[in-house]
């Protein structure tokens, strides 16, 4: 339950105590105290592996259900609590609704080459108020036209924050005109992802940004497919179709340049797309090696 809501939980509960104190027809002692146990009694809950039994308010029902003095009140104030306690529940579980709703944020540009995928990043950080400073790249999957029109793009993000991880699942939209995006929260403890070597996602988008269309040409090929899972690893893969990518062009990695600390994108054409504009046949297999650093000598 966020701060607010629980603030707010708060408040209530102070009023109506207030307002059933000024309501109370009989003189009695240390009566706003009592009134506030009775809602306590009435509010608290037993939670059992994730399952919240009111026993505070059995509890209530079983030797305080018949006070002899401001009954009506008392009995009020019990069953504010038992209120209390189901906003209690139910808050938590609107407020994950509200927040993993799917967003539909608008695209800045259609096309890879004019555009820049970095760009892209920086306008889902304004839009979702993100922690500029900590946020992972948990892979891309992204399919363009040979002019570099975008047919298919997906990837994922995880933001650190103070309170856990949070996820970001984005994807184009069928019209390609946008992109929706749903996030979740995760606890520390159940981010099963959390031991791999996730690369800081503007550091990534922008040496994907490097790529210019004559990296990507493939002879008879219409559409191209890049995917990266956005892990920085130790690349030893000894191969004829392994190639540096750096803003001094395309280069072929030699045997002897290897192994090297880098992130690998897998590159592939193909004539034609699936309904779902997914490569039907993705040929000619490639391997981009994204921020290359070379093994020491």
């Amino acid at each position: 339950m966020s701060d607010t809501a629980q603030v707010i939980i708060l408040v209530l509960s102070i009023i109506v105590v207030l307002v059933l104190y000024t309501k109370s027809k009989d003189a009695e002692s240390f009566l706003l105290l009592k009134l506030a146990g009775y809602t306590c009694i009435g509010a608290f809950v037993l939670d059992l592996d994730g399952v919240k039994l009111p026993l505070g308010f059995a509890v209530f029902l079983l030797f305080f259900r018949k006070p002899k003095v401001n009954a009506d009140t008392k009995q009020i104030a019990a069953f504010a609590g038992v209120h209390i306690l189901l906003l209690g529940i139910f808050i938590p579980h609107i407020e994950t609704m509200i927040f993993q709703r799917t967003h539909h944020v608008d695209i800045q540009d259609t096309n890879f080459y004019s555009g820049s995928l970095a760009d892209e990043l920086e306008h889902l950080k304004d839009y979702f108020h993100m922690n500029r400073n900590s946020t992972e790249l948990r892979g891309l999957d992204m399919v363009i036209q040979e002019d570099g029109t975008y047919k298919y793009l997906s990837f994922g993000l995880a933001e650190d924050t103070h309170k856990g991880t949070v996820n970001y699942s984005i994807d184009l939209s069928d019209d390609r005109e946008s992109f929706e995006v749903s996030r979740y929260k995760v606890k520390e403890d159940d981010d099963y992802l959390s031991n791999q070597q996730f690369t800081d996602a503007e550091l990534v988008l922008a040496n994907i940004d490097i790529i210019t269309p004559s990296m990507f040409e493939m002879e008879g090929k219409e559409y191209y497919h890049l995917k990266t899972d956005g892990i920085r690893e130790s690349y030893d893969a000894k191969s004829d179709s392994s190639y540096k990518i750096d803003t001094a062009g395309k280069h072929k990695v030699e045997d002897n340049q290897l192994p090297a600390q880098t992130i690998v994108a897998e590159v592939c054409g193909s004539k034609e797309l699936t309904e779902t504009h997914y490569p039907f046949k993705c040929e000619q297999n490639e391997f981009f090696l994204l921020d290359y650093l070379p093994p020491p000598n």
